[in-house]
């Protein structure tokens, strides 16, 4: 009889385990039944029992439900696959197939959760779950009707022999014969097989069976023919089919139909030619997997999907093995570890990232795995509560949860580095002088450059070559940071001419010894010049005649510099450099053209030394500070002064002050002066306020909502902001005035929008479009300025937040509007990035508007996707400028 519970030895193991105070209370509830008594007893149970329930709360469950199966934990050998089938077999006789999968399974998982624990390798750990899948496969598979002759082929991680604690086990099912009764029958059995494993029962399930990567997904059939399945992946499959097959291996049932199934999609997984957009849509879909997991604030968080996470590491390996499997059967593994391995062993990796990728992974996985024993669910996150993140820790044998916090860091950041870089590896080593590998031949490097995207891929080889000459110091350095150009210069909406125009700024550069050193210490400043030249045809224009304004990209992010710019050219390079990297967005990036804007307007005005006090004032998205890449500067000049000679003076340095900025390579104009191009350039204080008081119009008094001194004589641009926020904060609308706003709005879609009909995706005037947010924000402004003082911006998105904070606007309304402002405010920013002109409507091309929609960060389907967003997001401002036009607001 087994010796009773010694209290030295059970305080031993309950300190060992991860939570010690949950393993006491375990253990405690566990031994309530003397047959777990008996087996806690025996110190070759306890020890791995105090661990296990000192961590699983779905463990202490289990065993409290079933106390007998404690004596399983007194053994953690490692278990081979035929003695899994042996054990999963013996279990279903026994109790059943339903009761029987669910016991093998759970018991097998939770004696190899002990022994993880206890620090068994990740690498066997993986390999026994997969095991432990497939023995409930093949005895399920035994145990269903009508299912001879059917083969299961694993996916995802089960294919590739690498699962986890709560994986869904992907599966696909085929058979050999054709005909409508196999068929029949094929998918009864599989449809059977499936309800086995996966339907709750008071033991819960056996394995989560997922059979949705099958052709057609839930649409399609569960079970298809080899003939129908080899005719859907020959003339159907889209690029996410390929990659997924990469991870296909027969598991269960038939095995010559298993093979034949495999050997029918090698052709369509390693294609002899991969196809141009293959490359691109593995991206994009890990471009929306990224974008997912940020809009849900997961991203430093989510150990699998996350920044650095397991995803990163996969989707690198996967990408590789698309490339170059086709050429190298050595690499056609379906386990990710394994195809690491040969990815270094081959030479299309570097040893010492292999090495760290590889490292970093296990990391990743051995959480992962943590975190799914606790409660057996499919949690990848990683837990926000301090003292269940200690517990974590000393599960994966860290000291606290601050060190757990920082391995996690580490390995995440080396995960993501190595992530960027290692796809463009092949052409770093193909262009930057290392020694030749199988991936770095001419012939294989162009198949990758045209699979990135480059329509002249021999043209771009030369050009590349040219540009990392190891001749000279530049092309080193170039040839260095190459995984930082590559990515920047492939994503453009055109990379061959995006690389035309790099070439051509780099042979400005090429004399500069200076610029070569500071570069190779900065890759930040490579990756920002890469993003500009690719972004940028105007902004490369300028580079190339002034090769020293790429110092302006080196420094920390745009958005983290003082706005204090010194040359208006230097920093517009700066702020451009910092909008085509992605570090600088709506508003700052309308303040920041402001601030470079005002000083351009300041600095000429000065130059033109008016002899009397004068201000130059700001209009429209200059006053409101809102400018974009291809803004006019609308301005009106105000003086103090009488008289004809004071006027004659006013509107001299007027001009002269416009011909200045003209000269400085800025659009401006004063159209929006009383009497527009009728009247004088130049009115004194005193003649604003006649004009205001006698012949204006309502919608001038809209206009003076923007206005905002940018330059002159202080005072006086203060008080004319003062007078001017008099009557464009008018006491009572008048409902005529209201009309009048209205009217305006629907004349400027009728008439000014051409050709007519093209309103539907006109950036500035049409449906849903920026003057819609505009009116309604103004039409606010002008109800409710004069009684809420609080409210007065002259920035459009500051109104909002004020006129939604003051309870003036909706929320529904002032959400709608503020994010249709943004988006299509960064639409019309890129457009006019490029070359630095307005843009007013989206491209009428297909081809130029899937471009827009790919230098916006759509992937794949990205025209299709920007539109759908286009036509949702301007609805919903339309229909929230009705609301403030012609809803209870009026």
């Amino acid at each position: 009889m087994t010796a009773p519970l010694r209290p030295e030895a059970l305080g031993r193991a309950l300190a060992a385990a991860p939570d010690p105070e949950l393993a006491r209370l375990a253990v405690s509830r566990v031994g309530e039944r003397s047959a777990a008594r008996e087996q806690l007893g025996r110190p070759e149970v306890l020890g791995p029992a105090a661990c296990l329930l000192g961590f699983s709360t779905a463990a202490a469950d289990f065993y409290s439900a079933n106390p007998d199966e404690l004596a399983s934990l007194a053994d953690l050998r490692p278990r081979s696959a035929v003695e899994l089938d042996t054990e999963a077999r013996a279990d279903v006789e026994v109790l059943g197939p339903e009761a029987g999968l669910r016991r093998f399974r759970r018991r097998a998982s939770y004696r190899l959760a002990a022994r993880d624990l206890a620090g068994a390798p990740l690498d066997d750990v993986v390999a026994e779950l997969t095991a432990i899948a497939e023995a409930c496969l093949h005895a399920a598979l035994a145990a269903v009707p009508d299912a001879d002759g059917l083969a299961v082929i694993g996916m995802g991680k089960l294919g590739g022999g690498e699962l986890n604690y709560s994986s869904d086990v992907d599966v696909v099912f085929v058979y050999a014969v054709p005909g409508a009764e196999s068929h029949e029958r094929m998918n009864r059995g599989a449809a059977a097989f499936v309800r086995l494993l996966s339907t709750p029962t008071a033991e819960g399930i056996a394995l989560r069976v997922d059979a949705n990567l099958r052709p057609e997904g839930r649409a399609g059939p569960l079970a298809r023919s080899l003939e129908a399945m080899n005719e859907y992946y020959a003339r159907h499959a889209e690029t996410w089919e390929r990659q997924a097959m990469l991870k296909a291996r027969p598991v269960a049932g038939d095995p010559a139909t298993g093979a034949a199934f495999v050997e029918g999609v090698t052709p369509f997984v390693y294609p002899s030619v991969l196809p141009a957009s293959a490359v691109e849509d593995v991206r994009a879909t890990k471009s929306r997997i990224e974008e997912l997991v940020r809009a849900q604030g997961k991203e430093d968080v989510e150990l699998k999907r996350g920044r650095g996470g397991i995803r990163d590491v996969e989707f690198a390996v996967q990408l590789l093995q698309l490339v170059h499997g086709r050429r190298d059967e050595r690499l056609r593994t379906t386990n990710t570890l394994a195809a690491l391995h040969a990815l270094d062993e081959h030479g299309y990796v570097r040893p010492e990232d292999a090495r760290t990728l590889a490292a970093s992974y296990r990391f990743l996985r051995r959480l992962e795995h943590r975190l799914q024993m606790v409660r057996d669910l499919q949690t990848h996150e990683l837990p926000r509560n301090p003292h269940a993140l200690g517990v974590l820790a000393r599960a994966m044998g860290l000291d606290g949860a601050d060190r757990l916090r920082a391995e996690h860091e580490r390995h995440a950041g080396t995960v993501r580095e190595l992530h960027e870089r290692l796809f463009y590896r092949p052409l770093m080593e193909a262009f930057g002088g290392a020694a030749p590998h199988p991936g770095a031949d001419r012939a294989s490097t162009e198949e990758l450059l045209a699979g990135l995207g480059f329509a002249d891929a021999t043209g771009a080889y030369d050009l590349l070559a040219g540009l990392v000459d190891p001749a000279t110091r530049l092309g080193k350095v170039l040839g260095s940071l190459f995984p930082v150009l590559a990515p920047a210069l492939a994503g453009a909406a055109v990379p061959d001419a995006a690389l035309v125009r790099f070439a051509r700024v780099a042979e400005g550069l090429r004399g500069d010894e200076e610029v070569a050193h500071r570069l190779a210490d900065r890759p930040d400043a490579a990756r920002r010049l890469a993003a500009l030249v690719g972004a940028s045809s105007a902004f490369s224009d300028v580079l190339a005649a002034r090769p020293e304004h790429v110092e302006q990209l080196y420094g920390p992010p745009a958005a983290e510099r003082p706005l204090f710019p010194g040359d208006p050219e230097a920093e517009m390079v700066r702020i451009a450099g910092a909008v085509a990297a992605g570090e600088l967005g709506v508003p700052d990036l309308g303040r920041r053209i402001a601030v470079v804007a005002d000083q351009v307007l300041a600095g000429a005005l000065a130059a033109a030394a008016p002899p009397l006090p004068m201000a130059v004032i700001g209009m429209g998205k200059l006053g409101g500070e809102e400018l974009s890449f291809g803004s006019d500067l609308d301005v009106m000049f105000v003086y103090e002064g009488e008289g004809a000679e004071a006027f004659g003076a006013a509107v001299r340095a007027a001009e002269r002050t416009m011909a200045r900025v003209r000269d400085a390579g800025w659009r401006v104009d004063a159209d929006l002066r009383p009497e527009g191009r009728a009247g004088p350039l130049a009115r004194s204080l005193a003649s604003f306020l006649e004009y205001w008081q006698r012949w204006a119009e309502t919608w001038e008094f809209q206009a003076l909502l923007h206005a905002r001194p940018v330059g002159g004589d202080e005072a006086l641009g203060r008080r004319f902001a003062a007078n001017a926020a008099d009557v464009a904060y008018p006491a009572t609308l008048t409902f005529e005035q209201v009309a009048a706003i209205r009217r305006m709005r629907v004349r400027m879609e009728e008439e000014r929008v051409r050709p007519r009909g093209a309103g539907r995706f006109h950036l500035k005037l049409g449906y849903g479009a920026l003057a819609d947010v505009q009116f309604a924000v103004e039409l606010s402004l002008m109800r409710h300025g004069f009684a809420h003082p609080e409210v007065r911006r002259t920035n459009t998105l500051e109104a909002l937040d004020a006129l939604a904070a003051a309870a003036l606007l909706e929320p529904g309304v002032a959400l709608a509007l503020a994010e249709d402002y943004v988006f299509l405010t960064e639409v019309k920013n890129a457009l006019e990035l490029e070359r630095r002109i307005p843009v007013e409507a989206l491209p009428p091309a297909a081809e130029d508007q899937a471009a827009l929609a790919r230098r916006l960060g759509y992937g794949a389907h990205a025209r299709q996707r920007f539109l759908e967003d286009y036509r949702r997001i301007t609805r919903r401002a339309r229909q929230a400028m009705e609301r403030v036009f012609y809803g209870e607001e009026g």
